[in-house]
């Protein structure tokens, strides 16, 4: 399987998250990133560090996410190029902290921007803000907004405990809704792993399982924020060009940022470059680019304030 390099993800990505203006967004991470780190000693690299969650009841974490992506597709000599952006926000309302750990949050989008083009075909757009009929193949997304889609259980460390069932909750290509940490206390330059699966589906109709792992790796603590580096690697030997084209989407490569003190993910910057040859025979090829962004919210910051992290 060909190595990934940055940027990328999903041709069914009406399914992403767009980003905004470019200088807008810069000014967003400055202004999360500065409180942050305020009245923080020096950082010791060699210092240990404990990752953990820490939300506090009636807190709002609140998101923005901005996922492009971009497709070539080859066939027969005819290339055809897809485009799709997304941009959307997204909350978690914490409802419950125990003293074990535990959170329990209710997760929904507040709004959603969504355009997609096939070819030559004109640009598809909606705005849940605005409005304006849904189009037909954004109608599902449409739906979902400002209902909850998922009341969700993880303990200090990110794992999931428990998921509500009796919500829905749609693809949009987001990731995982919470960064696993270590689970113990790390340095610069250690890793975790966290395993998981993916299906391909077979020229028969049948699908098969691509275990991956996630790997991540702490690379730098300053002012108070841990880089952590994200790098996808599928487990199970991937020979077939067909298959390879529907895994390449589902590989994380990036940075994640996580302030220490607050226990929270500021920032999630990942990106795709990949190519598939042959994955529908001879003079075939899929090219895949894609970016996704996600930062914190100043509402995030407002929503804590005056609220004690609670002490383990």
């Amino acid at each position: 399987m060909r190595s990934t390099r940055l940027f990328r993800s999903a041709p069914t990505a009406l399914f992403c998250l767009p980003t905004g203006p470019r200088a807008p967004a810069v000014l967003q991470v400055a202004m999360l990133v500065l409180p942050f780190g305020v009245g923080l000693a020096a950082d010791d690299a060699s210092a240990p560090v404990d990752l953990q969650y820490k939300l506090v009841p009636g807190q709002k974490v609140v998101t923005r996410v901005e996922h492009y992506a971009e497709t070539y597709t080859i066939m027969a000599e005819q290339q055809e190029r897809g485009y799709s952006r997304t941009v959307t926000q997204k909350t978690w309302q914490v409802e419950r902290a125990t003293a074990d750990g535990h959170f329990t949050f209710v997760y929904s989008i507040d709004w959603v921007q969504l355009a997609q083009s096939v070819g030559e075909a004109e640009e598809i757009s909606y705005d849940s803000r605005q409005e304006q009929e849904v189009p037909p193949m954004f109608r599902a997304v449409a739906e979902t907004v400002g209902t909850p889609l998922a009341r969700v259980t993880i303990d200090r460390y990110g794992r999931v405990i428990e998921r509500d069932k009796t919500f829905g909750a749609p693809n949009l290509g987001m990731g995982e809704l919470t960064v696993p940490l270590p689970g113990k206390p790390v340095r610069v330059g250690d890793s975790w792993d966290v395993e998981r699966e993916a299906r391909a589906q077979l020229d028969d109709g049948t699908y098969k399982r691509i275990k991956l792992r996630e790997h991540y790796t702490l690379e730098k603590v300053s002012s108070g924020v841990a880089s952590i580096r994200v790098d996808s690697q599928p487990l199970t030997p991937i020979t077939s060009p067909a298959v390879e084209s529907q895994i390449i989407q589902q590989l994380s490569h990036g940075v994640i940022k996580f302030d220490i003190d607050r226990g929270l993910v500021i920032s999630k910057h990942l990106e795709w470059d990949e190519e598939v040859v042959g994955f529908r025979g001879p003079n075939t090829s899929l090219r895949y680019d894609a970016k996704f962004v996600e930062t914190l919210q100043p509402e995030s910051l407002q929503s804590a304030r005056g609220k004690t992290t609670q002490k383990r």
